[in-house]
């Protein structure tokens, strides 16, 4: 019988290692929204990365959602649920599951 998955999970190593929600079964990269910056449009900045990279996001703050891409970097699925970054962890999972 196997054990139930964790509901986080710890992308990157040593001192870039980060702890997430675990993201859905086919997500291969996230795409964050910063809580304070704009482009010259006025839009809120957005950077997608994938999900092993994610620790490029310290310092930065704002919501991330998870993806699923192609290799031509097309978005195929966009996951509704999304989550707060403060810049160094997620707001409001338990780290210590």
């Amino acid at each position: 019988m196997p054990f139930k998955a964790k509901p986080i999970i710890t992308v990157g190593s040593g001192e870039w290692e980060v702890r997430i929600p675990r993201p859905p079964r086919h997500a291969t990269h996230v795409r964050l929204t910063t809580r304070d910056e704009v482009n010259s449009k006025g839009h809120p900045k957005k950077s997608t990365l994938p999900l092993k990279d994610f620790a490029c996001f310290k310092g930065v703050a704002g919501h991330f959602q998870y993806i699923r891409m192609d290799r031509k970097r097309k978005v195929l699925e966009e996951y509704s649920e999304s989550w707060f970054w403060t810049g160094n962890e997620v707001e409001g999972i338990d780290v210590n599951v």
